[in-house]
C-alpha cells in the first residue's frame, strides 16, 4: 500500500494518518532483545519498585503498615514501617478512614509536632492522632493521621487551608529540603475513595496540596504522556521522537523521555493537558494534535525514589502518528532557555528498546515505552520469556484513591 504526502498540506495529512494509525498499516515484527538482556521483567521491577502495604488500612488493628522496594528479581528489601494518612479515624465502613496515603515516620512525627504546638498554645489541633499499644513487638509510636472533625466539617477548603500551612511552614524552617527543593507553586489534587453505594453527596476532591510535597504524604500523582511516532513510507520501519531531559531539570536530568508529558494539577484534565504540553514543549501545532491523538488507555506507576519516599502514579496515555516527511515534528521550544528538553531525536524502535533495557529513560516514562513496544506488538511472548509477567507489571493495581466524579 501506498501512500503520499504532499508537500505538508493538512488534507494529505489527515488521508495519511487515519491509514497509518491502524495496525494492519503493515506487518508488525517482533524486535529482538540484546543478547545481555533476557526480558523486560527486570527493568519494570525496577521501575514499579514501590511494594505498598497489603492490606490496605481500613481498621484499627494494631497490625503495622509497611512499605517496601522491589528488587530487579522480584524480591522486596528495605522494608519500613509508615503511618496510614486518612481522612477521618476508624467509624464503620466509612471510605473516608481508608488511606488515601503513606506517611514515613519522620514526616508522621512533624505532624505531631504541630498537633502539640497547637495543644501547648491554647488552640484546637487541625490533627486527629492514633497511638498504637506495645504490642507483640510493635513499637509504641503514632499508629495514623487524620484531619480533626472540626476540620472535616469545612470540607476541601479548610483542608487544604491547613495542609497548605503545615507544608509552608516546614518549608520555611527547612524541613525535609531534599523534596522540597522541588517547589513548583503548583496546587496539586488530593482525592477521596468513593463510596461503595451511590456517590451523592460524596465530594470527589479531598484537598489542594503544592506538587512537591505529594511524595511526603505518600499521594497519588496524575499525569499524561504522549509518544509521537512515524513510519518509514516504504520499509513500515517504526520510528519514535524521543527527547532528553534537559540537565537543569530538577529531577531525572538527562535521562531520555517520551515524546510529551505533563502532570494533572487542580481541576486540570488530561487531553487539554497534554494538547497545551505538546505546544509549549514541542511547539506542535494544536489543532493537528488534537485531530489525530490517540487515547490509549492509562499507566499506573509505583515508583520509591532514590530517597526512599513513595511516589505511587496514575498516567493517562496518548499516541500520535506523524508524517515520515517531517512536515510535522516535536522541536525544541528554545524560549523556554532550555529548562525542559535539551533535543529531540527520531530514533529507530530497535533503538529504543535498547535505551530502554539499558535504563536511559526516568522511570514513568520507561514504563510507558514498554506499554508501547507491547501495544503495538513489537515485544511478544515468543520474545520475551516472562511476557504475561511484564504486562501484569504494566498494570498493578494500586489501593488508594484516584481521580473520579460523582454521578
Amino acid at each position: 500500500m501506498q501512500t503520499r504526502v504532499c508537500n505538508g498540506r493538512a488534507s494529505s495529512v489527515r488521508k495519511f494518518l487515519g491509514r497509518l494509525y491502524h495496525a494492519d498499516y503493515t506487518p508488525t515484527k517482533p524486535l529482538t532483545l540484546p543478547s545481555r538482556h533476557t526480558s523486560l521483567f527486570p527493568l519494570l521491577n525496577s521501575y514499579n519498585n514501590l511494594v505498598l502495604p497489603r492490606t490496605p488500612w481500613r481498621s484499627p488493628s494494631e497490625t503495622p503498615y509497611t512499605i517496601g522496594t522491589r528488587t530487579p528479581e522480584g524480591d522486596v528489601v528495605e522494608e519500613e514501617i509508615v503511618v496510614p494518612f486518612v481522612l477521618s479515624q476508624y467509624s464503620g465502613d466509612d471510605p473516608d478512614s481508608r488511606a488515601i496515603g503513606y506517611l514515613r515516620r519522620p514526616v508522621a512525627e512533624a505532624i505531631e509536632e504541630d498537633h502539640q504546638k497547637h495543644i501547648v498554645s491554647g488552640y484546637a489541633s487541625p490533627w486527629d492522632l492514633r497511638y498504637s499499644r506495645n504490642r507483640h513487638g510493635i513499637p509504641k509510636g503514632i499508629k495514623s493521621v487524620a484531619f480533626a472533625p472540626w476540620v472535616n466539617e469545612g470540607g476541601k477548603y479548610t483542608r487544604t487551608m491547613h495542609i497548605e500551612r503545615l507544608v509552608l511552614d516546614w518549608r520555611k524552617h527547612g524541613m525535609f529540603p531534599e523534596v522540597l527543593k522541588s517547589w513548583s507553586d503548583q496546587a496539586y489534587p488530593a482525592f477521596t475513595h468513593p463510596p461503595k453505594h451511590g456517590t451523592a453527596g460524596h465530594e470527589p476532591l479531598a484537598f489542594a496540596i503544592e506538587r512537591a510535597a505529594l511524595t511526603l504524604f505518600g499521594l497519588m500523582n496524575f499525569g499524561a504522556l504522549l509518544i509521537a511516532y512515524t513510519r518509514h513510507p516504504t520499509t513500515g520501519l517504526m520510528y519514535l521522537w524521543i527527547p532528553r531531559r534537559s540537565k537543569t531539570k530538577r529531577s531525572w536530568a538527562g535521562k531520555l523521555d517520551v515524546t510529551i508529558a505533563g502532570g494533572l494539577s487542580l481541576g486540570a484534565s488530561a487531553l487539554p493537558t497534554i494538547l497545551s504540553e505538546s505546544a509549549e514543549e514541542a511547539l506542535l501545532d494544536t489543532e493537528f494534535v488534537s485531530q489525530h491523538i490517540r487515547p490509549v488507555g492509562v499507566l499506573p506507576s509505583l515508583l520509591r525514589s532514590p530517597l526512599g519516599y513513595p511516589l505511587p502514579g496514575m498516567y493517562f496515555l496518548f499516541d500520535l502518528p506523524l508524517p515520515p516527511d517531517g512536515s510535522v515534528m516535536p522541536r525544541r521550544n528554545v524560549l523556554d532557555g532550555g529548562h525542559e528538553v535539551d533535543n529531540f531525536e527520531l530514533i529507530d524502535v530497535q533503538s529504543v528498546l535498547e535505551h530502554l533495557l539499558d535504563n536511559e529513560f526516568k522511570p514513568s516514562s520507561g514504563l510507558a515505552i514498554a506499554d508501547f513496544l507491547v501495544r503495538h506488538g513489537y515485544v511478544t511472548e515468543e520474545t520475551d520469556p516472562r511476557y504475561l509477567e511484564v504486562c501484569r507489571l504494566l498494570k498493578m493495581d494500586i489501593e488508594l484513591p484516584l481521580a473520579w466524579r460523582g454521578h
